[in-house]
């Protein structure tokens, strides 16, 4: 369920072959991306050998995010088909992204994902951005959130909390 009262797009081109894809429930797409200890780590701040991400766990993830935002699956054009690499969903408080492939990360995707998150955000008349959660170990994500304006407004021992005026 989108954002109550808008329509969701079904798809948001981004520059190069890659797109957004409006989620269509199914989550299933997603699990081996949050198997992935980096990505799991990086999404919820822990890695736990005994608690790796199931399918349970995943559709509970996706059908929070989609009553809460516009939940898209990041895609790749390979082969002449896009074929599903991560996922965002358009918020105002901390908007998650998950890129679940190792050999799209580090090449400027995730601005492009975040670029379009922020475009829609002022396209629906949000002004602010707040409450996103970067982990201290993440340093990719700190620089692209940086380089996109954010501004640190809290920093624990474990992570950055940053805002950005829209």
């Amino acid at each position: 369920m989108p954002i109550q009262g808008i329509n969701q797009p079904e798809t948001i081109q981004l520059p190069g072959p890659y797109r957004l894809r409006r989620y269509d429930g199914h989550c299933e797409l997603a699990l081996p991306g949050y198997r992935d200890p980096m990505v799991y780590e990086n999404s919820e701040g822990i890695f736990d050998i005994d608690k790796i991400p199931d399918l349970d766990y995943v559709q509970s993830m996706c059908r929070y995010l989609d009553a809460n935002g516009e939940l898209y699956f990041i895609e790749a054009l390979e082969e002449g088909v896009y074929v599903p690499i991560g996922d965002v969903t358009v918020k105002d408080e901390n908007p998650p992204i998950a890129i679940w492939r190792g050999e799209y990360r580090g090449k400027g995707l995730g601005t492009l994902v975040m670029t379009a998150v922020i475009n829609r955000l002022r396209e629906l008349g949000y002004e602010r951005i707040h409450g996103s959660t970067v982990y201290k170990w993440n340093e990719n994500s700190l620089k692209m959130h940086l380089k996109l304006g954010f501004k640190v407004v809290r920093e624990t021992e474990k992570d950055y909390c940053l805002d950005l005026e829209l």
